[in-house]
């Protein structure tokens, strides 16, 4: 039998096409991105609405023939898969050869003059004979040699600003298609999507090297221009950062958020801010050098296996209330422009083009670094003294850079996002905490203005006049009725009442704030999820236990090993008891309620518990115990030792060689008590290291699972914190910064 060939009917192949370019702004896109490919620096977009015309020119290098019979009409062919630089050094966007198809999508008939180095060419299509019954081999496409010019090709159009741009920029080489016969209705709609999907679709940074115009019958060379520079963006902090493949990391923040006007060394000095603070307020950059590891704040050591990759972000609000601009000395921000519908959002750019849908407002995909989810499970207020401001989704644009050499993070085959890779989601999580250093900054800021507030303005002095007057106009009013004589009450300062409302009402705002962070913390299920794994362990072998001396009993009647296993069994029993003890009994009712309480008794009964449970992982906690009253909940003592413990726990997971000490001291001081808390577990990392109250911040956690993944709660520190601020005490982790290995605190906490 003979061989017989495949042939592929020409539909099949505008099929392909459609596929990949449904829609019109996909299409126009498309063609913008072959311009940037051809090393232009100019993208021309001209629609006439009289003759129902789109032109599409570049000023790149033009075709030549060869280029024409072996790429473009060649489908799935592409000069771009290997030699994908070009002349000027720009990785090219495209590579599966299907990109011209936009041309059909746009538009029935095409005719396009290309001019290179050698040659004049012009080249026509009719895309309607793309039909059924047809071999692709029988569709033809006329090619031509020309001596036309660009000015001669575009004669007869109605804007002369076109000409203008032409004869500036169009000096030797290019492309222009004209499109005729269009499939949309070009509507004023249309048009204004397509300008604005164009405005984004080139970072602010590409301006100086490829710029793009769209022009209408009526619109001016300055007008055409779509493309803005980034310094024209106001706002309150930018973050620029560089990640490299060896996992160095780069990391530079500019406040621009502050204005202390002529008064700036008086309030910066009694505020507390050192020289280098006062610096950064003047435009010094804050400059981070470190790497991807501490970045995420791991324990083990991560690999940058996406390759090098950048970001430039924005930090902008759009209003701010009088009193939060007195307080923090906010800048003037009227009149600044709301560009969330234009520039909102987080974008990334592969190679200078934009990759769909990522930061477009109109997606689902415009908040797809999950900013909101991390602002409702943290919903501080910016000056929270213990809880973690996170920034609202709406009030960051960016943009992220990539390439087609960072191969971990392919595209869609249908153009419409990146394939979820677990390096698309190591991404995520990096862009993540680069926006948490910046967080962390602008609270440290406004943390110490809001004291600096509360010193200038003191609320307390206030209440206790109001309070005091308040009683003697309760007392007047009383006496005025009893001698029968008119009643004049006392004025009060109105301003004086205004400030207390408001230092009220800040106080209530944290308290639901508190209040909503409990509430994340029950859903959580704090303590389930620090001790399932070791309660789902002990289990687990309690009944393989009880099953072996079923089967000693049942199958081979042997009482000797049946007994074995049951003593066993219980000794696994002991080890779930001590664990329960652990878990549960803290919660009891009668350890929420203030009391005296004997700490030793209470205690040492808890950390008898503790080692039980963790003898078995070949811990020891070694601990003295001062005979100490203390006026407390004695749950809160607990919670304190317990989440000490369970970290230490965690610590120790992997360490073999070494012996794993607990070493707890507590003793009494004048009208409170010290809590000394070691272990020499492989201790703080990175970050955390250099600056360790980080940890006492809520959802912080260096705990991950064996794929990277982060799986502890961040909540243990923070509750030991907020414990710690009950007492009006203080926590001391100055140590960790000099130690190479082990975890050291030191807890004040004053008598109530």
């Amino acid at each position: 039998m003979p061989k017989i060939p495949f042939n592929v009917d020409a539909y099949t192949a505008k099929l392909i096409g459609r596929e990949n370019v449904s829609k019109l702004d996909g299409a126009v896109l498309e063609l913008v991105k072959n311009t940037y490919d051809a090393d232009a620096s100019v993208c021309l977009l001209y629609y006439e609405k009289n003759t129902d015309t789109l032109y599409i020119g570049d000023n790149g290098t033009g075709m030549t023939e060869n280029v024409i019979l072996k790429h473009w009409m060649t489908i799935g062919s592409s000069s771009k898969k290997v030699d994908f630089k070009t002349k000027k050094g720009r990785i090219q966007t495209g590579a599966k050869g299907i990109g011209r198809f936009a041309l059909d999508r746009i538009a029935d008939s095409c005719n396009l003059l290309t001019i290179s180095e050698t040659e004049h060419l012009l080249w026509n299509v009719d895309w309607s004979v793309f039909e059924f019954g047809q071999k692709i081999t029988d569709i033809t496409a006329d090619l031509n040699k020309t001596e036309c010019t660009f000015l001669e090709f575009l004669k007869g159009i109605e804007n002369k600003s076109v000409f203008e741009l032409i004869k500036k920029n169009f000096l030797t080489t290019g492309s222009i298609f004209k499109l005729t016969s269009l499939r949309d209705k070009w509507n004023k709609t249309v048009v204004e999507s397509i300008k604005s999907n164009l405005k984004t679709l080139i970072p602010p940074e590409f301006k100086e090297v490829f710029n793009i115009y769209f022009f209408e019958s009526d619109t001016t060379l300055e007008d055409a221009a779509l493309l803005q520079d980034s310094d024209n963006f106001s706002y309150d902090y930018r973050i620029k950062f560089k990640a490299l493949s060896d996992g160095k990391v780069d990391v530079i923040i500019n406040r621009d958020e502050f204005d202390f006007g002529d008064d700036f060394d008086k309030i910066t000095t009694e505020a507390g801010f050192d020289a280098e603070q006062k610096s950064y307020f003047k435009g010094t950059p804050i400059h981070l050098e470190t790497n991807i590891t501490d970045v995420l704040g791991s324990k083990t050591l991560i690999e940058n296996t996406i390759g090098d990759f950048e970001g430039t972000l924005y930090f902008a609000k759009l209003s701010a209330p009088k009193t939060e601009r007195e307080k923090y000395y906010y800048k003037d921000i009227t009149g600044r422009p709301d560009i969330r519908d234009s520039f909102g959002g987080i974008r990334i750019y592969r190679d200078g083009f934009r990759v769909r849908p990522y930061g477009d407002p109109k997606s689902t995909s415009v908040d797809w670094l999950m900013l909101s989810l991390r602002k409702n499970k943290s919903p501080a207020a910016v000056s929270h003294p213990t809880g973690a401001w996170r920034v609202n989704s709406d009030q960051m644009h960016g943009s992220i850079y990539i390439s087609r050499t960072n191969i971990t993070l392919p595209d869609q085959a249908n153009r419409q996002g990146i394939v979820e890779t677990k390096e698309f989601l190591l991404l995520q999580e990096f862009i993540q905490n680069v926006i948490k250093l910046f967080e962390r900054d602008r609270q440290t800021v406004c943390r110490i203005l809001n004291e600096y507030y509360d010193k200038l303005h003191p609320t307390a002095e206030i209440e206790k006049e109001l309070e005091s007057k308040l009683k003697l106009d309760v007392k007047n009013q009383q006496e005025s009725k009893q001698e029968n004589r008119a009643y004049t009450p006392e004025l009060i300062d109105v301003r004086k009442v205004s400030a207390l409302v408001e230092k009220k009402d800040s106080t209530i705002k944290q308290l639901e704030t508190e209040l909503q962070m409990l509430r994340v913390l029950a859903t959580t299920g704090i303590v389930t999820n620090t001790y399932i794994h070791e309660i789902k362990d002990i289990t687990q072998k309690l009944g393989l236990k009880i099953t072996m001396a079923r089967e000693s009993l049942e199958l081979d009647n042997n009482l000797e090993d049946a007994l074995k296993y049951v003593l066993e069994a219980n000794e696994i029993r002991h080890f779930f008891t001590s664990w329960f003890k652990v878990t549960v009994e803290s919660v009891r009712r009668d350890k929420r309620t203030m009391r005296q309480t004997r700490l030793n008794d209470l205690l040492t009964q808890l950390i008898t518990g503790w080692d039980s449970a963790l003898t078995p992982k070949g811990i020891k906690i070694n601990y003295c115990i001062e005979d100490i009253v203390f006026r407390c909940f004695p749950y809160e003592m607990e919670s304190i030792l317990n989440n000490l413990i369970a970290n230490s726990s965690s610590s120790f997971d992997g360490v073999q060689s070494q012996k794993k000490l607990i070493d707890i001291s507590i003793k009494s001081v004048e009208n409170g008590i010290i809590i000394k808390y070691e272990d020499n577990g492989v201790g703080l990392t990175g970050i955390y290291k250099e600056n360790p109250r980080r940890i006492l911040e809520p959802f912080e956690s260096n705990r991950r699972s064996i794929t990277g993944e982060i799986v502890g709660t961040g909540m243990g520190m923070w509750i030991i914190n907020r414990i710690v601020m009950e007492y009006n005490g203080y926590i001391d982790l100055s140590e960790n910064k000099n130690s190479e290995k082990g975890f050291y605190i030191t807890i004040r906490l004053n008598e109530k």
